[in-house]
This record gives C-alpha cells, structure tokens and sequence, in this order.
C-alpha cells in the first residue's frame, strides 16, 4: 500500500511538472548575429529558431522567447531561474554550478583577438599577448581550458560591460586588443561599420563549444533535458543549426543595410 502511495505522489508530482513546463522561457545573446540579436525589441537569429524547433519537437507545447539588455543579464536571468533556457552558452565550470548543459553542443565560435587597423602583432603562441592590455566582455568565458588559465592568471585583461564600450576603448586606443566571440564581432564591425577602423588577429587563441543550458532552479530542465538532447542530435546530423546561420546572416547583413525594414522569424 505504502509503495502504491509513492508511485501515485510521484506521477501527480511529475504529472503537474509536466503541466507547468507546458511552456518554456529562452533566452540567448542580444548582439550576437547571427545566432541571436535584438531587432526592434525582438531577439531573432539562428539559435533562437533552433530552440524554438527542438523543443516543440521535444513536446513543450509553447517557446517564449525573452530579451534582456546585455549577456550578463542573460546569464543572470538564468542563474535566478528568470528563465528557464538559454543557447549559446559556453561550458565552464563556474557556469555548470546554476546551469544543466543539453548535450551535444549545438555550436562553437572562436575567439577573435581584435586590434585596431595598423596595430597588428603576431600572435603565434599565448605568451604573444602577455606585456599588453587587452579587454573582453563581463560574463564572458574561456572554459576550465590551458587559455582560461593564463587569461585569469597572467594576462592583463580588463572587463567591459558591454561590445560597444570595448570598441569604444579599442579605437580610443585604451587598450591593445579586445577578446570578442566571433558572432559579437560580426555583429558590432558590421553594425557600425567599422571594417577600415578594426581587424582581427590571423589566429584565433581559442574555439568555444556552445550549448543549450537549463537553469538548475527550471523544473523544465529535469523534464526537457534528455528529450531535447536527442532532438538536437538529429538536427546536428542535418547540418540544421549551421544552414540557419547562413540564413540568418543574410537577414541581418540586410536589416543593416535597410534598418527600417520588418523583421520577421
């Protein structure tokens, strides 16, 4: 009798998770085409299509996406659990202790080193960047990695709070160079224009691996999890999340070049 009881608890308990998960709150980067930015107040681009997809292929019933100001809004959002998923996120360990990674890794991105234009070094080994100043984004990550290492314990790295302060301080010559995530700097060189101004490094100091994360204070995450990971195993095998970048680049080259033009997923 008793273990009928707790079988019974247990499936009205899973029962109302599944009910409240229903629908599911995500989230990504605001400035980081084409993956994900903001246009006319709406986060559009390949990672948010992507998850919109799988976890209606999973089963939840409805995908609301919500935009914050900045990434370590996003990542504070999802810490709090003011959000139940996010995309794009890179791995680290200090992340892992309020996110649940869905696996495989639905993406990666590599680490541009940006200068201004005339100010190149060789960057060859990562001692090349010991001896200058170089500045990368708050909330940004570089793994439990041999790099993420030297950039927290010998670099001379400064933090900004956002893409257009570091652009603003690279080109005011503040600093020798900026860490910025390929998609970031696609978004801010090509937003303002900024190709005769900026360049990036030949070499790229590090490749980030980037996933969907479920905040560990969702319910959602213990229900969707597994199943969304398998979805995103098939998409994988169809190439789908990097057919969408190719389109979602087109959108946003063009949303730039007419800024007054509808967007629409």
């Amino acid at each position: 009798m008793r273990l009928f009881l707790l079988l019974a608890v247990t499936f009205l308990v899973r029962t109302a998770w599944a009910q409240t998960c229903d629908s599911v709150t995500v989230s990504g980067p605001p400035a980081g085409a084409p993956a994900s930015w903001d246009a006319n107040g709406q986060l559009i681009g390949a990672g948010v299509e992507l998850a919109q997809k799988l976890l209606k292929s999973a089963g939840v019933k409805q995908v609301k996406v919500v935009r914050f100001a900045s990434w370590p809004e996003t990542l504070t959002a999802a810490r709090t659990g003011a959000v139940d998923m996010i995309f794009s996120a890179g791995w680290s360990s200090d992340r892992a202790r309020y996110l649940n990674y869905v696996y495989p890794a639905h993406g990666y991105q590599f680490l541009h080193v940006l200068v201004r234009k005339g100010n190149q070094f060789n960057l060859n080994r990562y001692e090349d960047l010991k001896g200058r100043t170089g500045l990368a984004g708050v909330g940004e990550t570089f793994g439990d990695s041999t790099f993420g290492s030297l950039v927290e314990t010998e670099l001379t790295i400064e933090r900004s709070p956002n893409t257009d302060e570091s652009f603003r301080r690279l080109l005011a010559g503040e600093v020798d160079y900026v860490f910025a995530y390929e998609n970031a700097a696609y978004s801010e060189i090509y937003r303002r224009d900024l190709g005769d101004k900026v360049e990036s490094l030949v070499t790229y100091p590090y490749r980030s691996d980037t996933f969907f994360a479920f905040s560990k204070r969702s319910k959602c995450g213990t229900i969707w999890k597994d199943k969304l990971g398998a979805e995103l195993q098939k998409a994988n095998n169809r190439n789908d999340y990097f057919l969408l970048l190719k389109k979602y680049r087109t959108i946003f080259n063009e949303s730039q070049a007419n800024p007054s033009a509808h967007l629409s997923q």
